[in-house]
């Protein structure tokens, strides 16, 4: 006689239930699968382990920080230069806009020994121009006899900042770092003096600059460290190139004579 509810067979060790037995025989490997799914999928979800393995691509990172700059309508500059020499002529920093495909207008401010001055330049598709200390005008210039290279140059993609970006060596992740309250992405490289030289004076050509390029968390790039030997003197010097108010309204014209 079968006990009730219980669908079995007696043996030497009492009543077995098979069928059930082997159901669960079949059930549990299911439920270890689906349990091993969840798993994965909770650590994959972003905040887990799975998304911090996969790092972004630096030199992608820059490639892109390039595209999205030579599709930018307008981009503000700030430069600051940081550790200068106190003697002979250097450019102490400078800010304006740029508009594609080279074109510039705003200030460079140098300094003379112990004479600071503040030159107010527009530069054209090539042709650069400056309002001079004690002039009312402005006069064609070649940028090379004031100490700086031409900053209309800053937005050419051929010879600017992102022709930079996409020409360094040594590419590496850096750490993230906080600007003015935004978080940046950070890489590292190591760019050919010479062509840092076409948006920036340097001394030796020949010589190598570290940089360090921040991005935002669109992909655009926000800031730029050169070091390097921009001055003779022995000792590098640091610029630091800040990006800011992509696509603004701008126009830029040449001055009237």
């Amino acid at each position: 006689m079968s006990r009730p509810g219980v669908v079995g067979r007696r043996g030497r060790k009492g009543w077995q239930t098979a069928p059930m037995r082997d159901t669960a025989r079949r059930i549990l490997p299911a439920a270890l699968a689906v349990a091993v799914l969840a798993l994965t999928a909770c650590s994959d979800d972003g905040d887990g382990g799975g998304g911090e393995e996969t790092a972004a691509d630096p030199q992608a990172q820059l490639d892109t920080a390039a595209d999205l700059l030579n599709e930018a309508s307008s981009v503000k500059f700030v430069v600051e230069g940081d550790d200068l020499p106190d003697d002979g002529t250097v450019v102490v920093g400078g800010e304006g806009v740029a508009v594609p495909p080279s074109s510039f207008e705003g200030e460079i401010r140098i300094r003379a020994g112990a004479l600071p001055a503040t030159i107010k330049v527009v530069s054209v598709d090539g042709t650069l121009w400056a309002q001079l200390p004690l002039t009312s005008g402005f006069d064609e210039v070649d940028a090379d006899e004031l100490g700086f290279g031409d900053p209309g140059l800053l937005i050419d993609p051929d010879h600017g900042v992102s022709q930079l970006l996409t020409s360094g060596t040594e590419v590496t992740a850096a750490d993230q770092v906080r600007v003015d309250g935004e978080v940046y992405d950070q890489v590292e490289a190591v760019l050919p003096g010479e062509l840092v030289g076409e948006v920036l004076t340097i001394a030796d050509p020949s010589a190598e600059v570290d940089v360090v390029w921040a991005m935002d968390e669109s992909g655009h790039l926000r800031q730029a460290t050169l070091t390097g030997p921009f001055y003779d003197g022995g000792d590098d010097q640091t610029y630091t190139v800040r990006l800011d108010e992509y696509d603004e309204p701008a126009e830029i014209s040449a001055p009237e004579s």
